[in-house]
């Protein structure tokens, strides 16, 4: 029987299926597609996310493909509202973030994991029971069911998570539904360390650096927006973009729309099952909170599942994961959306108000300190003290 089955190859999965695997657990990942090679949404890894990815030994092979961002802008048609020195952090081993798809970050991850012990496959989840002493998941792969025995199941598999599903769980809506355009392009003229939000009364846009030879870019889609085109992002990029860096787009990669939303579930644990990532909450783009609240979550329930394993059944380290994990996601996901309300005021008053609000902060060194950590996600993890607990 395995110590662990993971449902779910992105981010989550793989930083669980690292931690678990080495700490000498048995650990299966099981994904349901091959891996994506399309577009990419996540595209940064804030300071806390490398701090646990690094013990790992693959915060190394992911700096050499990322692009190192030592600052968050934002702009107010074109005007700098505040630059936020993420190289002003202290207290952590990475005063900056990485800007880098998430592609890459899961070939790394997938390589760190196998490389340690742990099975891959490619299956299908289609149906699981437990009882006290552990989880029966019934997949499906090639036409053929089997039905793999654990000892614990996480549930990695995304917004539209199947083990949630099966295990009735609900995700109930916290805040708005958002459609977004994101799009990767190769761009001279914008700062290589800078990640920029650039906000108007017509619309705001994100920049961000990406892979090192190419920048992130995402708007909001409304009715009257741009079309897709090359020409259109031009057009938002000298409009939006900031007046002290003109960028120019030499070569547009991909694009892709979504909609995106703000939702947590009702549980992330039910008996030995628990939901980590996408599949316990999901929310928008605004601030790039998404992909590393789920490593996040992934750290805390891997920590919980091998602190269980040493003292047996003397006392349950899981007990209080869904109810941490609720806390720490909610006072993330505030940021997120806080994010995307400054984003998206349109009438002067407030837009005067928010703009006097960045500039005092950035003005303000605690402050400052303050918004660069809520957006590392420095400030609510409880879980660092276990951080050397992952053997080199």
């Amino acid at each position: 029987m395995l110590d662990v089955l993971i449902v779910g190859a992105g981010p989550t999965g793989l930083t669980a299926g690292c931690i678990l695997a080495r700490h000498g657990l048995s650990v299966r990942i099981v994904r349901k597609h091959p891996p994506f090679t399309g577009h990419s949404r996540a595209s940064v890894i804030w300071p806390r996310a490398l701090e646990i990815l690094a013990p790992l030994g693959v915060t190394g092979s992911l700096a050499s493909t990322g692009s190192r961002v030592t600052g968050v802008g934002y702009y107010s048609s074109g005007t700098s509202i505040g630059r936020f020195g993420i190289d002003r952090l202290t207290g952590t081993r990475f005063p900056y973030a990485l800007g880098i798809s998430q592609h890459e970050t899961e070939a790394v991850l997938t390589a760190a994991f196998l490389a340690a012990g742990g099975d891959l496959h490619d299956a299908e989840v289609v149906g699981l029971e437990q009882d006290e002493q552990q989880v029966s998941v019934r997949v499906r792969s090639d036409g053929l069911e089997q039905v793999v025995p654990a000892r614990h199941l996480i549930g990695a598999d995304g917004a539209n998570s199947t083990v949630r599903e099966l295990l009735g769980i609900a995700m109930t809506d916290v805040g708005p539904r958002v459609s977004f355009r994101i799009a990767d392009a190769v761009i001279s003229g914008l700062p290589e360390d800078q990640a920029s939000y650039c906000w108007t009364p017509g619309g705001g846009l994100a920049i961000g650096p990406h892979d090192r030879h190419a920048y992130r870019l995402a708007y909001r889609l409304t009715p009257d927006a741009p079309d897709a085109s090359p020409q259109s992002f031009q057009r938002l990029l000298t409009e939006r973009g900031p007046r002290t860096h003109r960028g120019v787009v030499r070569e547009l990669i991909s694009t892709a729309d979504f909609q995106a939303r703000f939702a947590v579930a009702e549980r992330f644990s039910a008996g030995r099952c628990h939901l980590a990532g996408d599949s316990a909450h999901v929310m928008a783009p605004a601030g790039g909170q998404g992909m590393n609240s789920g490593i996040l979550d992934a750290a805390a329930l891997s920590w919980g599942i091998v602190e269980s394993r040493r003292i047996g059944a003397a006392k349950n380290p899981l007990a209080e994961y869904g109810a941490e994990r609720q806390d720490v996601i909610r006072k993330i996901m505030a940021t997120a959306v806080e994010h995307a309300r400054d984003g998206g005021l349109r009438s002067e008053d407030e837009i005067t108000e928010r703009d006097r609000r960045y500039h005092a902060m950035w003005q303000d060194p605690a402050r400052h300190l303050e918004r660069v950590a809520r957006l590392s996600q420095l400030h609510v993890d409880p879980a660092r003290a276990g951080d050397e607990k992952i053997p080199a």
